[in-house]
């Protein structure tokens, strides 16, 4: 009798011990998963912010160059259409 509960109890140790490391094992590739995918969107945002920045950097620069450019008789005329508006 004792042998055989000493069998069920250390096959239970077994399967206890399989089931606690496969659960683990999830749980670290869920982890990892979710890290991975956070990290991948916060780059993707930075990205994207960093483009707007250089639209934004060019249309600047090109309006400049544009009002740089301008004699003062269409800058008048572009200022009263505006004003107008």
């Amino acid at each position: 009798m004792s042998v055989l509960l000493t069998t069920l109890i250390a096959g239970l140790g077994r399967r206890l011990a399989y089931w606690g490391a496969f659960i683990v094992a999830l749980g670290i590739a869920v982890w990892t998963l979710f890290r991975q995918g956070r990290r991948a969107a916060e780059a993707e945002l930075a990205i994207r912010r960093a483009d707007a920045r250089i639209r934004a950097l060019q249309t600047s620069k090109e309006i400049r160059h544009e009002v740089q450019n301008a004699d003062r008789a269409d800058l008048k005329r572009r200022a009263e259409r505006w004003m107008r508006d």
